[in-house]
C-alpha cells in the first residue's frame, strides 16, 4: 500500500494527530509499525512515500539517526520530529540525509505546515540554520575525538584490563581470568595511568566514562 507519507513515531497521539491533520490536507498517510528496524524499513519500502516523518528516540528501536540512511537511499524524504533540542544530535540528523527538523513543542500548526511544504519539495530549513548545526556537530566530534585521543595510546591488553576495572574486578581477578601473574597485571595497570594522566584506578574510569570511551559493552 503506498502513501504519501509514513510516520515513524512511538508517541500514539501525536502521531494520530498529525496523520489526521495531514489527511485533512489530502496526503495518504500511514504509521510504520515499530516491531522492529527491519519491519520499520520495510514499512517505508512497501509505502514507497514521499516524505517519511521521524522521531529521533524510538524506544526499544533505538536511535532513529541510523535510519535515516536507507530511508533516503530508498528515495525518501526524511524529515526529523522531535523533542531532543540538542543541536549536535540535529546536526547529525542533517549530515546523515534529513532534509531539516520540527520540535514537538513548536505550535501543531507548524509541525503539519512543515510536513506538508516537505511533501511539496519546499524548503523546511534555513541554510544558516542548517549550516550552524553542521558545524555544533563538527565541534563536539573534535572534543569527542580529543578526549578518547588518550585511550587511543592504550595497547589492545590494558583496554581489557581497563574494561575489567570498570567491572570492578580486582588486580588479582583479572590475572586469573588473563592467566598471568599479578604482577604483569600491576604493570599493566600503571601503564593505563600513566598514559591517562591520573593517578588511581578509580579516577582512570572516571575519565573514560566522561570521554565516552570504553570499549565492549561499556562503550
Amino acid at each position: 500500500m503506498t502513501a504519501d507519507v509514513v510516520m515513524v513515531e512511538d508517541h500514539a497521539l501525536l502521531a494520530d494527530s498529525v496523520s489526521l491533520a495531514l489527511q485533512v490536507e489530502g496526503l495518504d498517510v500511514v504509521r510504520a509499525p515499530l516491531t522492529s528496524v527491519e519491519a520499520v524499513v520495510e514499512a517505508v519500502q512497501a509505502a514507497a512515500p514521499c516524505l517519511v516523518m521521524l522521531d529521533l528516540d524510538l524506544g526499544e528501536i533505538g536511535d532513529g539517526i541510523a535510519l535515516i540512511p536507507p530511508f533516503v537511499a530508498l528515495g525518501c524524504d526524511v524529515l526529523v520530529v522531535t523533542g531532543d533540542r540538542n543541536r549536535a544530535r540535529l546536526g547529525q540528523a542533517l549530515s546523515a540525509g534529513a532534509i531539516g527538523y520540527v520540535t514537538k513543542d513548536q505550535p501543531f500548526d507548524v509541525l503539519v505546515g512543515t510536513a506538508q511544504r516537505a511533501c511539496a519539495g519546499e524548503r523546511v530549513i534555513d541554510d544558516n540554520d542548517r549550516q550552524d548545526l553542521l558545524a555544533e556537530l563538527r565541534r563536539v566530534r573534535a572534543e569527542l575525538d580529543r578526549r578518547r585521543a588518550p585511550f587511543e595510546a592504550l595497547t589492545p591488553r590494558e583496554q581489557d584490563v581497563l574494561d575489567h576495572i570498570a567491572d570492578g574486578k580486582s588486580v588479582e581477578t583479572i590475572a586469573a581470568e588473563f592467566y598471568v601473574s599479578t604482577a604483569t597485571v600491576r604493570t599493566q595497570v600503571r601503564g593505563i595511568l600513566t598514559k591517562l594522566d591520573v593517578t588511581s584506578q578509580i579516577a582512570a574510569v572516571a575519565k573514560a566514562r566522561r570521554a565516552g570511551w570504553l570499549s565492549k559493552s561499556h562503550r
